[in-house]
């Protein structure tokens, strides 16, 4: 039995059934970090957060993240078949970070 492979296209899209995550971890400590965190759907929530921890205990050091989810969708003509191809994305190539990167708190 052989198959047939065809070359497509496939883009990168947002999963609109999963939001995206935030999250910030304190990483201020002597001789560990305090490794207090938080995670939510609310960027503005990580800041205010990361203010108050501050504010509370003098740390001002914290890793933040985003994760976002996406799925790979092969082109319009190649659902169905069996595909390979190259990952082309569908929306910004701007950095899902770009809109918390340079907040200020």
């Amino acid at each position: 039995m052989s198959r047939a492979f065809r070359y497509t296209t496939w883009t990168v899209e947002q999963d609109p059934t999963a939001r995206t995550e935030y999250s910030a971890e304190c990483v201020t400590g002597e001789n560990n970090d305090c490794g207090e965190m938080i995670r939510t759907g609310d960027p503005a929530w990580v800041k205010e957060w990361m203010r108050r921890h501050t504010q509370a205990t003098g740390h001002n050091r914290y890793c933040r993240t985003v994760d976002e989810y996406v799925v790979l969708e092969p082109s319009d003509e190649a659902k169905g078949r069996q595909t390979i191809g190259e990952a082309v994305p569908s929306f910004d190539d701007q950095d899902p970070r770009a809109d918390v990167e340079n907040d200020t708190v």
